[in-house]
């Protein structure tokens, strides 16, 4: 479990003695394709690291069609914030792929999050959620087009291996209009298509649709 752990970014370069206080209560999981990890509301005493696959948290419109938040991937850790503000799962999460993930016992982990450098990390990443939510929002002045375009340049992870409808639910507009603007991008050699990755490869006219 020790050289598991080490492949989370909360726990890399941690000295090896101190993760072995840890490893006894992590708990390795292989979640299939779509399994459920948890459940909005759920309260539990875990959170989460991935060694392998994908994981997407998400919440429910009204219809029961999913609402992309987050995506994680290897190394990344989620669930967190719940267990910090001792509160239930503020959203859905569950396996894009079939995934390895280590399910950490929050309590008996507790202790050590004042200790560096467990502060420093947990301090920037909820840091980091905070502006990328903060952020995101911003998405919501701006027309389907500059929406897209504003995406590329502020979160060009969402446009890695992530299935159309879920991207354009998540940027609030039709699959076929953001096909439509992506197919228009790539016509005009601002994007390409690699490896089933959407990537800039005109970073200044981007930015100059944007502002136009």
């Amino acid at each position: 479990m020790v050289n598991r752990l080490k492949q989370i970014s909360l726990f890399f370069n941690i000295n090896d003695n101190l993760l072995k206080e840890i490893a006894p209560f992590c708990y390795l999981k292989t979640y299939k394709k779509d399994e459920i990890i948890y459940y909005e509301n759920e309260k539990d005493k875990y959170f989460y690291g991935i060694l392998k696959g994908n994981v997407l948290t998400y919440d429910v419109d009204l219809k029961g069609d999913i609402i992309p938040k987050h995506q994680f991937s290897c190394g990344d850790i989620f669930g967190l914030i719940a267990q910090i503000q001792n509160r239930p799962y503020c959203l859905n999460a569950k396996a894009e792929s079939e995934s390895e993930i280590i399910k950490i016992d929050y309590e008996k982990f507790r202790k050590y999050i004042s200790i560096p450098p467990f502060s420093d990390r947990i301090i920037k990443l909820l840091s980091h959620q905070i502006i990328q939510e903060i952020e995101f929002n911003k998405l919501q002045k701006y027309d389907t087009k500059k929406r897209v375009i504003y995406a590329l340049l502020n979160f060009p992870k969402k446009f890695i291996k992530k299935k159309k409808y879920l991207l354009a639910k998540e940027l609030g507009m039709s699959a076929e209009t953001l096909s439509r603007i992506l197919s228009k991008l790539k016509n005009e050699n601002i994007i390409c298509y690699c490896e089933k990755a959407i990537k800039v490869i005109d970073n200044k006219k981007l930015k100059e649709l944007l502002n136009k």
